[in-house]
């Protein structure tokens, strides 16, 4: 697994960018729980991806920072002289839950991802709970877990996944072992 180190201001604006989306989304319908630690720990995966991007040279539209883009892919490379693109989506979770709840995509919510990303991006964020954050910033490292591809998730089996009480969702899961390894992403990027 690649890390990569947010500093405090990026967990500020993820802090604030979170608490916007919250309140947007906190009437509506999901495919999980609307949670302001949900939506902050995606901002927090989105952050280090875009940071693992740049460092790497590539070049990119940063779609999350922007609301008015949110039914776009979160971030798209673009490649051979932008003469083509990949469209990425990021997945964030707790180091808590990603043994049994990391790596889904819920069935129902497929077919929107399938027509707005290439490859999904699998991130991790160490035990700094999002209650916390959401307190008092500080800067914390996101782990990259691996990546995989549209096609990959419709292979991968369907369960219903929940954690005790936790309504059971219907999800695409796909098994740790079946993620491409991150540092593979810009070769397969050259290749597109």
């Amino acid at each position: 697994m690649e890390s990569v180190s947010l500093t405090i201001e990026d967990v500020k604006w993820a802090v604030s960018t979170a608490r916007s989306s919250i309140e947007k989304w906190s009437t509506r319908e999901g495919y999980y729980n609307n949670r302001t630690a949900s939506h902050l720990n995606g901002k927090l995966g989105e952050l280090a991806v875009e940071k693992y991007l740049l460092d790497a040279g590539c070049k990119i539209d940063s779609h999350f920072r922007f609301p008015e883009r949110e039914n776009l892919s979160d971030i798209v490379v673009k490649v051979k002289k932008y003469t083509q693109v990949c469209r990425l989506e990021v997945k964030t979770w707790s180091a808590n839950y990603w043994p049994e709840l990391g790596r889904c995509i819920a069935v129902d919510q497929y077919p929107v991802l399938k027509k707005k990303a290439d490859r999904i991006l699998w991130c991790v964020i160490d035990s700094t709970s999002a209650e916390e954050l959401l307190k008092t910033p500080t800067a914390l490292q996101v782990s990259l877990a691996g990546w995989s591809s549209i096609g990959d998730v419709s292979e991968a089996p369907i369960q219903n996944t929940g954690i005790g009480e936790m309504r059971k969702v219907n999800n695409y899961q796909l098994s740790q072992s079946a993620l491409h390894p991150i540092e593979e992403l810009l070769k397969d990027l050259i290749h597109i």
